[in-house]
């Protein structure tokens, strides 16, 4: 998923537009063909165009985007351990 995201903020970045992407995302005949037959949908391009509108509707509008992922980038439940001896 988070390979996902940072397609879709490439697309942003570079003023791709949604039928742009939709039609890249058909150049992908092998990723779409495993999609089909683990999902029975091009799954992958679904969520690549969710995402998409999902940002672009947080940047039209201000709001923070919320991230599909879980968990979530700077989760203090992934943190490591502190350190307890000294760095010298």
């Amino acid at each position: 998923m988070l390979f996902n995201q940072l397609d879709v903020a490439y697309f942003h970045l570079y003023d791709i537009e949604r039928d742009d992407v939709d039609y890249i995302m058909e150049t992908f005949p092998i990723v779409k063909q495993r999609d089909e037959k683990l999902y029975g949908e091009y799954r992958t391009k679904r969520v690549i165009l969710e995402m998409y509108d999902e940002m672009k509707r947080a940047m039209e509008t201000g709001e923070g985007y919320r991230t599909r992922l879980v968990p979530g980038p700077g989760d203090v439940a992934m943190a490591h351990e502190p350190r307890t001896e000294a760095i010298l």
